[in-house]
């Protein structure tokens, strides 16, 4: 049966993709793995590995869908869009399996298990959490599991029959305009749309791999624990509310490390706040430096790449915001033809009228990095404490509801109109 694995990436992550390839290729040199590049090359100097495949040459998507998305949504909201084409051009090549990895997964066993379930079932997922726990002690908070998503789409193992391809039809075109990480819509990008799936496909076509070996990551660090056991490196729970097992660990997911640390040697994570760094994960994480570190060459000849679709045609950078009105402009009809364009007239020239250009991105503020964060927080408290004075119970609490007609930015489109 022919067998593959993909990733998806910018082309600045090419290196990190290689080293994920290198790992399964220990385990699977039979197993054909493409790397996908949701981006465009231009003028740059670079070998392209045989393996890399340009998803904007082998799509299905008009010019006219391809340039909303690539601007609408941002580097990981679009690379997750895409990922049901990705699984269709691979089923059109002839292969009967295909399993999808992020890129910053690293394989540490054979894929064994997950290729035998594709000989019976359509679509293998894995949940965030494997265990029941009554008493939740994850640093990440079970209302973001909710949001986010029960299964994590960092893996997804698809079988190629009828099933699967009106699957990933279905899917590919709620991501077309819903790949958004959006709470206040309950959005989150291709993940959140796998909730269905046990409704759409039943016992029949779905297994839900619960073993704890697979798909391992900083959100279910909390009930896993990493140790050895004749030379192999072991997962079992961490904690003691359920039936304990002992498990290879098969595939982890290093989510949110900074990669270009580990290529020095310092294990950090960039994103995912109050999330623990337990002792024991050093089995696992000392492998995956090791790996970049030894491919730092590798890493290198691509992490310096621009996103192409980062920036308007005379190089200012595309914010957040930006993507988002311009998404309300799409959905009421009104969208301009070329969003990247800076002349007469375009997009970007409305937004400057509008004082709504910065030389330097806004998108990176957050609870972390945001100086005087309380203070700030004590003075938005008093502008709102000002306003029930002003309003009274009643009208502040009306008021307070209709906020979430205007927390989209969509809906802001007034602004530069």
């Amino acid at each position: 049966m022919k067998k593959c694995v993909f990733t998806i990436v910018a082309k600045n992550y090419i290196g990190l993709a290689r080293i994920l390839g290198q790992s399964l290729n220990t385990h699977h040199p039979d197993t054909d793995f493409f790397i996908f590049v949701a981006d465009e090359f231009d003028n740059e100097n670079i070998d392209i590995p045989n393996n890399v495949i340009k998803v904007k040459e082998t799509n299905s998507y008009s010019d006219k869908e391809w340039t909303e998305m690539a601007f609408k949504y941002n580097l990981t909201e679009f690379c997750t869009a895409i990922k049901p084409a990705c699984f269709q051009h691979l089923f059109a090549s002839d292969y009967q399996t295909v399993i999808y990895f992020d890129p910053d997964i690293y394989v540490f066993s054979p894929l064994d298990e997950i290729f035998s379930k594709l000989e019976t079932y359509d679509v293998v997922l894995t949940p965030q959490i494997a265990g029941i726990h009554v008493i939740y002690k994850g640093e990440h908070p079970e209302w973001a599991m909710n949001v986010n998503g029960i299964f994590n789409l960092g893996f997804c193992g698809m079988r190629n029959t009828k099933t699967t391809h009106d699957i990933t039809e279905w899917w590919k075109t709620r991501l077309k305009d819903n790949s958004f990480a959006d709470r206040s819509t309950g959005n989150f990008t291709d993940q959140k749309w796998m909730d269905w799936m046990p409704g759409l496909l039943g016992n029949d076509h779905l297994y839900v791999m619960q073993n704890l070996g697979m798909n391992m990551a900083p959100w279910n660090y909390f009930e896993r624990e990493l140790f050895m056991k004749d030379d192999k490196i072991m997962v079992r729970f961490r904690t003691d509310d359920n039936p304990q097992c002992e498990v290879p660990l098969v595939f982890l997911h290093f989510a949110g490390y900074d990669y270009t640390k580990l290529k020095k040697g310092i294990i950090e994570r960039k994103r995912i706040e109050n999330l623990q760094e337990y002792e024991d994960l050093s089995l696992a994480t000392d492998v995956y430096k090791k790996a970049i570190m030894d491919n730092c060459k590798v890493f290198d000849s691509f992490i310096h790449l621009q996103y192409s679709y980062d920036t308007y045609e005379n190089g200012y950078p595309i914010s957040s915001f930006h993507r988002r009105l311009y998404h309300g402009l799409v959905s009421s009809g009104n969208a301009p033809s070329s969003p990247f364009s800076a002349g007469r007239d375009s997009f970007f020239s409305k937004l400057k009228k509008k004082k709504m250009i910065e030389k330097q991105k806004i998108d990176n503020l957050n609870q972390r990095n945001i100086p005087q964060l309380q203070q700030k927080k004590k003075m938005i408290n008093m502008l709102f404490l000002f306003l029930y004075k002003l309003m009274g119970y009643k009208r502040y609490a009306l008021f307070l509801k209709s906020l979430y007609n205007y927390c989209r930015p969509e809906l802001h489109t007034f602004l530069i109109k």
